[in-house]
Parts: C-alpha cells; sequence; structure tokens
C-alpha cells in the first residue's frame, strides 16, 4: 500500500466519522432552534454519549420492569440477568462521559435529549414479545457501538474522550453480539 493510498483512505474514514458524529449531534437537536450549547468540539461528542447511554438505560429498564411482570412471555433467566448486567454497563458508561464533561466544568447530562428518544421508548414500552424488546435494545446497542467507533478518529485534544470511547465501543459491541444469541 503506498503512502498516498493510506492517506487516502484514511482522509476518507475521518471524514465518514465526521459525517456519523455530525448526524448524530443534529439528531440530538431535532431540527429546533435552540439556546446555544454549552459543549463543543470534544464535548459534544461525550455529551451525545451520554445521551445515548442514558436513554439504553432506560430502554433496560423498561424491559427489565416488563420481563418481571410477565408481559413478554415466559421467563427466561439468561435475557433478565443479561438485562441486569447490561444495564449497570450503561450507567457505568454514563457515569464516565459524565466525569469528563465535569472534568472541563461543563454541566453533566441526565436526560436524554434525542429527538428519537420518544419513539424508541414508545417501540420498547409497545414490546408486546422478547424479539421485539430485543431487536429494541439490540438497535441502540449496535447505534452506540458504531457512534463511539466512527467518533474514535475525530476525538484528538482531550486523551480520556479518546480512551472511554474505544473502551466502551466494544462493550457495545458485545452486548449486540449476545444479544443476537440470546435470542
Amino acid at each position: 500500500m503506498s503512502t498516498a493510498s493510506g492517506r487516502s483512505r484514511r482522509a476518507f474514514v475521518l471524514g465518514i466519522s465526521g459525517l456519523g458524529v455530525g448526524l448524530a449531534l443534529e439528531a440530538c437537536g431535532g431540527g429546533a432552534v435552540a439556546a446555544p450549547s454549552p459543549y463543543s468540539g470534544e464535548l459534544r461528542t461525550a455529551a451525545l454519549a451520554v445521551a445515548l447511554e442514558n436513554q439504553a438505560v432506560s430502554a433496560y429498564q423498561a424491559i427489565d420492569a416488563a420481563l418481571r411482570a410477565g408481559k413478554l412471555g415466559p421467563a427466561v433467566p439468561a435475557l433478565a440477568a443479561f438485562v441486569q448486567t447490561a444495564l449497570a454497563h450503561h450507567v457505568q458508561h454514563a457515569a464516565t462521559w459524565n466525569a469528563i464533561l465535569r472534568a472541563a466544568h461543563k454541566p453533566a447530562v441526565t436526560g436524554i435529549p434525542l429527538s428519537g428518544n420518544a419513539q424508541v421508548m414508545s417501540t420498547v414500552g409497545s414490546a408486546s414479545d422478547l424479539g421485539a424488546a430485543v431487536a429494541a435494545v439490540q438497535r441502540l446497542e449496535i447505534q452506540a457501538a458504531q457512534t463511539y467507533t466512527a467518533a474514535i478518529e475525530s476525538l484528538t485534544g482531550l486523551g480520556s474522550t479518546v480512551t472511554a470511547a474505544a473502551t466502551i465501543a466494544p462493550v457495545e459491541a458485545m452486548h449486540a453480539a449476545a444479544l443476537g444469541y440470546l435470542f
């Protein structure tokens, strides 16, 4: 492989990564005119990451409640255990990303400022069987893994954001794969 070819591929990957992060950030805005964000640069990516993690926490809590109430069919102990484990991971991931924001003297993200959150939660809440519930959270896991993987190339200023993205992305991918295996 020539150096020019390597640079060309890297430029392409960086461009796609920037586009992916930009589209994800746009999804947070919902197209409405809002007050200026307190986050810029890599901190915007960290804020998006917290929102994605908070959304996953909310979705897993809803599935956990539905499993406990028997609304998703017969109990599947392996899935119930997985839900609890994934929920704990997402709580920790949100704390990691919020710690980065707080270290930069920015406000922590406590809600889910994502334009598609109502639709995601509606899908999770209306799931009447395990397949639909699993598919909904599997999509969230894939989205988070892809977002963090794409962001890694564009994160350069804060070592903590690169480390967080690089260590959390594989966990999200593992969750998605495990959900595919369990159901």
